[in-house]
């Protein structure tokens, strides 16, 4: 039987909630939709009075009806708005993250009633149909609960794996876990999505990264499939059903009888679609949803199919540090460049409306004040280091964003990158960084696309490690990279022009491209 823990309804109360059908639907056209957290705020107020508010099972479905809809539309309205959130959230952000949470909980309230209703009717058997609907709208709002969490870094609420558990349990007894519905995904195809986002290790996820990953498996989450017992020699990860337990890929099981979530046609489609992808396909030629991007879709299809696919292992041991060690953070690539730069001040442009590119050295004022951060270091390792802090100011860090660390025994600044972010409360954020050089240094770079009207844009130049046959390679703001473009470079004392090579690596944050040089001209 299912024991999901509902709002106590007084049947004596007297609260004012609009029931009549016209009259919600009529005040539901009137919705603020051009401000979403307004109509949000209005929404919300709206389903918490009326999931605790006396009702029989089919007024409840008639309103339901009405209200679903148009919690789908502001939601994905809020999630907009968080397309570009980090850490510590903006005053905005974390009010649109709070809405979020809360309306895709109050969502899966109301069909919680309706589900506990059909099941628990004293005479004659429960609609499959019905049942069907109803858990599958209960399962499908779990799912984006717990999408919610994870796209505002906090951590699901308590119950949420309990009840998605059970109501799989159930859904399967009763023979409707795979059962078509209209507007909505089956119970079991929700689950199998929630389970796979969550061994997706969203905290190492950005924003987009993540919004690609629920588009890929709206089309695809069918191909994983659960079964009880391990499937030899496929890919898969066991399912604890016992409480309040996530899937994790260090999670105990595989035990004759257990459930298991078996991945492996799924991987296979990941790593056909990465293959393709590589050979210059597009996305949509490869039958990707729409919306998904070329290179962050196989910068995606590469990071699943590790997640997905096989066991994660540590590839260097991490070491706990001293309580007091510490590091000074800059992140992003403008800053990191002002911190090792002074800003330019105006000078005379070409007549083209370009910036001369060999009087930039001379450009310099006084330096711009640019706020390090401090964090504490949890532990260290070869590849990264943990960070933890609880930052005054609201930052809104993401993964993928390129971070300057200083040490105080340090002579200089490194570079990383942030890879995964947590949140345990409203100010503590959890940070993981990898190194990707002991050495930066701050130069200019204008492309050169047939033409010289581009103005420089600040870069990073990170020098090559012989004993790691690492050649010299350039971090670059977001989308000023293209395949075989020639770009002048400031590099003080010297003036390079150069041939962008290949793509190393592409972020929400940054481009990590290898160039091969055609002109040095000393300034």
């Amino acid at each position: 039987m299912l024991a999901f823990s509902l709002p106590q309804v007084d049947p004596l109360s007297q609260s004012t909630v609009e029931t009549r059908p016209k009259a919600v639907a009529a005040w539901l056209g009137r919705l603020p939709y051009a401000s979403p957290a307004d109509a949000a705020q209005q929404l919300l107020a709206a389903l918490y009075a009326l999931n605790r508010h006396p009702l029989g099972a089919d007024e409840r479905h008639t309103l339901l009806s009405l209200y679903r809809p148009v919690i789908v539309r502001v939601a994905a309205s809020l999630e907009t708005l968080l397309a570009e959130s980090g850490v510590p959230p903006y005053a905005q952000q974390r009010q649109v993250g709070t809405l979020l949470r809360d309306l895709q909980r109050e969502r899966s309230l109301g069909y919680k009633h309706l589900l506990m209703a059909l099941t628990n009717q004293r005479f004659g058997r429960a609609n499959p149909r019905r049942l069907a609907e109803f858990a599958a709208q209960v399962a499908a709002a779990l799912r984006d609960l717990q999408t919610a969490c994870f796209m505002t870094y906090t951590p699901p609420p308590a119950g949420l794996w309990q009840d998605l558990h059970q109501l799989h349990a159930y859904a399967q007894v009763s023979n409707v876990a795979e059962l078509p519905t209209d507007g909505v995904p089956t119970t079991g195809l929700s689950y199998r999505q929630a389970l796979l986002i969550a061994l997706a290790d969203p905290p190492h996820l950005s924003p987009v990264e993540l919004a690609h990953t629920r588009l890929y498996l709206d089309r695809f989450a069918a191909l994983a499939e659960l079964t009880y017992g391990p499937v030899a020699d496929h890919l898969g990860f066991p399912v604890s059903t016992d409480g309040d337990i996530a899937p994790t890929q260090v999670a105990a099981g595989g035990k004759p009888g257990s459930l298991w979530l078996d991945t492996d046609t799924l991987c296979r489609h990941v790593h056909e679609t990465a293959v393709r992808l590589r050979k210059g396909e597009t996305p949509e030629q490869v039958d990707l949803p729409p919306g998904m991007d070329h290179s962050l879709s196989l910068t995606l299809c590469k990071r699943l199919l590790k997640e997905w696919g096989t066991t994660a292992q540590r590839t260097y041991k991490r070491y706990p540090t001293a309580p007091d060690s510490t590091v000074q953070v800059v992140a992003g690539v403008s800053a990191i460049h002002r911190l090792l730069e002074q800003i330019p001040c105006t000078e005379q442009n070409e007549p083209d409306g370009s910036l001369p590119i060999h009087d930039v050295q001379g450009m310099f004022a006084s330096p711009v004040a640019v706020n390090a951060t401090v964090w504490s270091v949890t532990n260290d390792s070869a590849a990264g280091v943990a960070l933890a802090g609880a930052p005054d100011a609201p930052l809104n860090l993401k993964v993928g964003d390129p971070l300057a660390l200083h040490a105080d025994a340090a002579p200089g600044w490194s570079l990383g990158a942030i890879r995964w972010i947590r949140m345990r409360d409203a100010r503590q954020v959890e940070l993981g960084v990898e190194r990707l050089s002991p050495q930066i240094q701050p130069v200019w770079v204008r492309p050169l696309r047939g033409h010289r009207k581009a103005n420089p844009e600040p870069a990073l130049f990170l020098p090559g490690l012989a004993a790691l046959k690492q050649s010299d390679r350039l971090l670059l703001p977001r989308h000023l990279y293209e395949t075989g473009m020639d770009a002048e470079v400031l590099h003080a004392p010297h003036q390079y022009t150069l041939s962008f090579g290949r793509l190393l690596e592409h972020t929400p944050g940054f481009d990590l491209v290898d160039f091969t040089l055609i002109a040095d001209e000393p300034l």
